[in-house]
């Protein structure tokens, strides 16, 4: 007779752990650039009422499409503050949708460990509250995921995949796509299901469409988000972020942590003796996962937080393959309170950690704008701009200046056709500065200096 899954109220304190987590980083200055730029971006859309051409310190931005940061346009609209709990959200129904795909495979123990899993990875519970595209994206993806990886595949079901993965796909481009077809590379390899070739390939092709007729549609899209973006990220013409064909398999082992060395439990669940359905839903989602990560290491430029879209596949690997453990520790009725127990405990030590202040240990200490010159950027006033000079882009100061100040910063490298009046400079520009300029004040390599009147 099976043992009895976990209670209700287990899930409930995993999710209640995950926001406790999620919640040490909230609504405190970040030197996150992406969460800053696009909400920036989020505010002149909302300003301008163009929501299909983006701007960002007076430019033009085709860095990402237009429909990601909607959601981000939609809460400011309600409030500023908003944004975040919306990212919460979101990151909220990830971990429960990861549960579901634990559920559907395994059962209840799969589905709770997954979820644990995925609500305890460190830099999962510390990114993904952050208004950046990848709590959406990570949502729809997993959403897209569920009808192919735990049902035979009826038409239904295959539309539903289709409509999150063209969502997807529309929020963060080639990425919306990586999950699905992971999943269904699983399907065709671990099944020896053709139909799911068939279908699976139909779907992909299809999840494109809509963006590929917005591209059509828009000259300015196709050239700069198209050719400059994609094609320049896949050909390595762009050489911001990092290249290395191993380096997202590295970046996994670096950051998927504290849970990456329970992955070679995942993977040896796919070779040991044990109940067929357990086996072959553990070779599945170990082949999808490969399969995720071989995607992400294509293109020649690779930045870390674009493997977060693995996490999900990866939790859920974990959690299916402990969840004989699982069921075994905590099945009866006194394993049952030990749970609950142990939950409980974990709750209140977030809880405390968070007030405690841990977000000084996770997050790094603040930039120079929200510390030492707290005080004198009182003077800069919404609406203006502010040159920053130095020799390099500043990239995180510059966006940390527009979201939180709500000015254009202007970088130049010279003080050459600056007129004040109130600059940020560095320490080697500062030796340059022209007469007339006064310092007000001076910290980690930085001076915050005034124009003096004539």
């Amino acid at each position: 007779m099976p043992r009895p899954g976990p209670p209700a109220s287990a899930f409930a304190l995993v999710l209640g752990l995950f926001v406790v987590l999620m919640g040490a980083t909230w609504f405190r200055h970040t030197d996150v650039g992406d969460a800053q730029l696009y909400q920036v971006i989020a505010r002149h859309m909302l300003r301008g009422g163009d929501w299909l051409s983006l701007e960002y310190l007076g430019r033009p931005f085709f860095d990402h499409l237009p429909f990601g940061l909607w959601p981000i346009a939609l809460a400011q609209a309600v409030d500023e503050r908003a944004v975040i709990p919306l990212h919460a959200l979101f990151s909220v129904l990830t971990v429960a949708l990861v549960g579901v795909v634990g559920h559907r495979l395994s059962g209840p123990w799969a589905a709770l460990g997954s979820m644990l899993v995925l609500a305890t990875t460190q830099m999962y519970f510390f990114q993904t509250s952050y208004p950046t595209l990848d709590p959406l994206l990570l949502l729809l993806t997993t959403a897209s995921v569920i009808p192919v990886l735990t049902n035979a595949g009826t038409r239904a079901q295959w539309f539903t995949a289709w409509l999150f993965a063209a969502l997807a796909v529309a929020v963060k481009g080639p990425f919306g796509l990586l999950p699905l077809g992971g999943v269904i590379g699983a399907r065709v390899l671990v099944d020896r299901s053709w139909r799911h070739l068939g279908w699976g390939a139909l779907v992909l092709g299809l999840a494109v469409a809509p963006v590929a007729l917005f591209l059509a549609l828009r000259p300015d899209w196709r050239e700069g988000y198209g050719v400059h973006q994609l094609l320049a990220s896949a050909s390595g013409e762009r050489t911001d972020g990092a290249a290395g064909y191993a380096l997202a398999f590295k970046f996994i082992a670096d950051r998927y942590w504290p849970w990456f060395p329970l992955l070679f439990l995942g993977l040896a669940a796919t070779i040991r003796p044990g109940p067929p359905e357990h086996v072959n839903a553990c070779r599945k989602l170990a082949v999808a996962c490969a399969l995720v990560l071989i995607g992400l290491s294509l293109p020649h430029r690779k930045l870390w937080h674009h493997t977060l879209v693995a996490y999900p596949l990866l939790s859920t690997l974990i959690g299916v393959a402990i969840a004989p453990r699982l069921a075994g520790w905590f099945g009866e009725a006194a394993g049952r309170r030990r749970l609950l127990a142990g939950l409980g405990v974990a709750l209140g030590l977030a809880v405390s950690a968070v007030a405690g202040g841990v977000e000084r240990v996770l997050m790094a200490r603040p930039c120079v704008l929200a510390t030492d010159f707290s005080d004198e950027l009182q003077l800069v006033h919404a609406g203006g701009t502010v040159a920053v000079i130095s020799e390099h882009e500043e990239w995180d100061m510059l966006s940390a200046l527009a979201f939180e100040r709500d000015v254009t910063p202007v970088r130049t490298a010279s003080w050459e056709g600056v007129s004040g009046p109130l600059v940020l400079a560095t320490d080697q520009a500062w030796a340059t500065a022209p007469s007339g300029w006064a310092a007000l004040k001076q910290a980690r390599g930085w001076v915050f200096a005034t124009l003096r009147p004539p």
